[in-house]
């Protein structure tokens, strides 16, 4: 059994308690951080590294990939209902608990944009000893990269948000106006067009990012966007470095290439979070996913989200154990198909699974080349005002990878079919993203960007019916209100 512990992974526990540490804990938003020995962490190459490498650390956090994000992601699509004390996310309930994890999820973010201001004030202002020009600005695109990264998150789901570029140290910093989305995208693309242009084509260590992963970022914010032209360009861009491929797929159980607990890296991996059979560095969302007992995790006892029948979901597991490989590896009702869920509770999904330790070590997935091949397809489509053989030939790629054959080889079974106009591709490619991104945190967002959000849920049966307008954007933390003298509460969002 490989162990996946690396330098890069050994470091998030110690940078956490070494570099940064809450000099204001009243303050929910910007998570404010110091240093407990500045002079020393920046005084020497190892130090300046390892406080870059601590920007990751909130994204695997509860907070964010940990539980809070990627749950309220899954919960608020059309696919999933949360069970127990998730419940209410899947029904769109936010007060008390519901409020308290949204702001958990502002805090999240702003402390990924905080760590990174501080690396990038340091860096700037120090000559540090073995860090030489070319080192400096490798680890500034890489907190440029991971700031935009949050900013990302945040200002598709809260909307206008204030922009932070200097490190927030205490309350009086906090007084910050909310920026328009249009000033919050300039400065994702400025700091991410930055990365690609810095970052080395192959990372210091596996998980992380590279100038293929700022390209891969930077191509999903064009097609947010509706950047036609750019999102297939930076795509093209990918696939024409040769450097990725799919994981070709023969049996289901070969999706584990890409997500078990073993995988160190694989052929399609752009940027991925990544996660080990170690105390504090688990993929700790797993423990939510399976039902105890059920085999696919030894600390799974959560239980915490399941399958809607009532959403595309619900044909697509009546295949399962047919020609879609997907189906069979990623969906379940019970090992070896015993049947343990009631009607109402039909399925799990078993997608991520690690049956040999209770502290999984499955990595997750950000950006990866199924991603980039759908994208090309959809933007291509979107841009030529319909798909072209190319948008069709990437977009069959990912189609027949799933059912197990030849990706180069034209197939009636899983091929889609010609004559499509560019509405009609554009809903092919998103219910093929949603199958494809099961679990992966992607369908909420795909639905925003279409504007599909609320004619897609309100159809996924009677218990998604209460989505209204005003959860296309979260609201914003009382708290960040309260605390920001830069804003008042006619800044919250519309129906909060």
């Amino acid at each position: 059994m490989k162990n996946k512990k690396s330098f890069f992974q050994i470091l998030f526990t110690s940078v956490f308690i070494l570099v940064f540490s809450s000099s204001c804990e009243d303050a929910l938003v910007e998570d404010p951080r110091t240093f407990l020995s500045q002079e020393t962490v920046f005084s020497s190459k190892a130090g300046a590294v390892s406080a870059t490498l601590g920007i990751y650390e909130p994204f695997r956090e509860n907070n964010l990939y940990g539980w809070w994000l990627l749950g309220n992601l899954e919960f608020w699509s059309d696919y999933i209902f949360g069970r127990g004390s998730q419940a209410n996310a899947s029904l769109y309930q936010l007060a008390s608990r519901g409020i308290g994890r949204v702001g958990n999820i502002w805090r999240g973010g702003y402390s990924v944009i905080n760590r990174a201001n501080i690396v990038i004030q340091q860096l700037n202002e120090k000559d540090i000893p073995g860090i030489d020009a070319t080192l400096k600005t490798e680890l500034l695109a890489e907190a440029r990269f991971l700031r935009a990264f949050s900013y990302f998150h945040l200002v598709r789901l809260f909307g206008d948000c204030p922009i932070r570029t200097e490190p927030e140290l205490d309350i009086a910093q906090l007084a910050i106006s909310r920026s328009p989305e249009a000033e919050v995208y300039n400065t994702i693309l400025a700091d991410l067009n930055f990365a690609e242009a810095n970052l080395p084509n192959v990372g210091y260590n596996d998980g992380r990012a590279t100038r293929w992963s700022a390209s891969g970022l930077l191509s999903i914010v064009y097609l947010t966007r509706s950047q036609w032209n750019e999102a297939a360009a930076k795509a093209k861009e990918i696939m024409d470095s040769g450097l990725f491929s799919l994981v070709e797929v023969q049996v289901p159980e070969d999706f584990q290439k890409i997500f078990g607990p073993d995988v160190v890296t694989h052929s399609e991996e752009i940027f991925s979070l990544k996660h080990a059979r170690i105390q504090g560095l688990e993929f700790e969302p797993l423990w939510l996913m399976h039902r105890s007992g059920s085999g696919y995790s030894l600390g799974g006892n959560a239980f915490a989200w399941y399958g809607n029948p009532d959403s595309w979901l619900g044909d697509w597991m009546a295949e399962i154990g047919g020609p879609d490989l997907r189906t069979t590896d990623w969906m379940y009702n019970g090992p070896d198909d015993e049947q343990f869920l009631s009607a109402e509770i039909p399925m799990l999904f078993k997608k991520f699974r690690d049956t040999e330790s209770d502290l999984p070590g499955n990595d997750f997935p950000i950006v990866r080349y199924t991603e980039i091949l759908l994208i090309y397809a959809e933007a291509t489509s979107q841009a030529n005002g319909g798909p072209t053989p190319d948008a069709y030939e990437a977009a069959n790629m990912v189609r027949r990878r799933a059912y197990g054959l030849p990706l180069d080889m034209p197939s009636t079974e899983t091929d889609l079919a010609t004559g499509l106009s560019a509405a009609e591709f554009q809903d092919e490619i998103l219910l093929e993203r949603a199958k494809e991104f099961v679990m992966e945190g992607k369908r909420w967002y795909d639905l925003l960007r279409t504007g599909k959000t609320l004619e897609v849920i309100q159809a996924a049966g009677p218990l998604k019916a209460a989505i209204q307008e005003k959860h296309l954007k979260w609201p914003i933390p009382s708290e960040e209100i309260d605390n920001n003298e830069g804003m008042t509460q006619t800044d919250q969002n519309p129906g909060w």
